[in-house]
């Protein structure tokens, strides 16, 4: 049954391709992920945000140690200190302790607004690559090549994007910024592709 099945919507799916082919019409297809994972952008703005968490993670070990050694001072001194000096530090530990909570909350939203930024004006320059690459190509229509069940090989133009990218100017890119800021025309990312691999994923460790 399953094979029967199978053969049914090969044989649609040939068949379609046969009546696109026959109209004339230019079908081209992109792989979005691959794309996303070579292009230099990527690689650039991972590295970026590396360094960002390496800096904000020496900090937040900074601050840690700090509020340990103070911890370690007060449980030594506790003989000789006075009722009000065990308050005092005791305290200052705790504004200490909160300050790197802050800090560390701060710290992660930070990066992951960062990170969500990045990814949508990288994707957002691939999208807009791919829209004039149809335009000056005469395509028709061009797919996520996750959306395509079936394709001839010489409909893949993930290649030509990817070389346009990295060749031509790079597009919707902010010069006086620390990274890419989405202009207002910019597609946001659907929830497929917030789930999808064409994220930057850069975590905390």
């Amino acid at each position: 049954m399953k094979k029967f099945i199978a053969a049914i919507i090969l044989s649609v799916i040939l068949t379609s391709a046969s009546l696109v082919l026959a109209a004339g019409l230019k079908i081209g297809y992109v792989d979005v992920a691959s794309i996303f994972d070579q292009y230099s952008e990527t690689k650039r703005a991972k590295l970026a945000l590396e360094k960002e968490i390496k800096a904000k993670q020496d900090t937040i070990q900074k601050m840690s140690d700090e509020i340990k050694n103070l911890r370690v001072e007060l449980e030594a001194q506790q003989s000789a200190l006075s009722a009000d000096d065990k308050k005092n530090k005791t305290q200052e530990i705790d504004r200490k302790a909160q300050d790197l909570q802050k800090f560390t909350e701060d710290s992660e939203t930070e990066l992951s607004k960062k990170e969500a930024d990045l990814t949508q004006n990288i994707l957002a320059k691939i999208y807009a690559a791919v829209q004039q690459a149809g335009q000056d190509k005469g395509f028709s229509l061009v797919l996520d090549k996750n959306n395509v069940i079936f394709g001839l090989d010489s409909w893949n133009i993930t290649a030509d994007i990817l070389k346009a990218l990295e060749s031509g100017p790079a597009p919707l890119s902010s010069p006086t910024s620390g990274y890419i800021l989405a202009p207002n025309q910019s597609p946001a990312p659907t929830k497929a592709e917030e789930n999808s691999p064409n994220r930057l994923n850069i975590k905390e460790e």
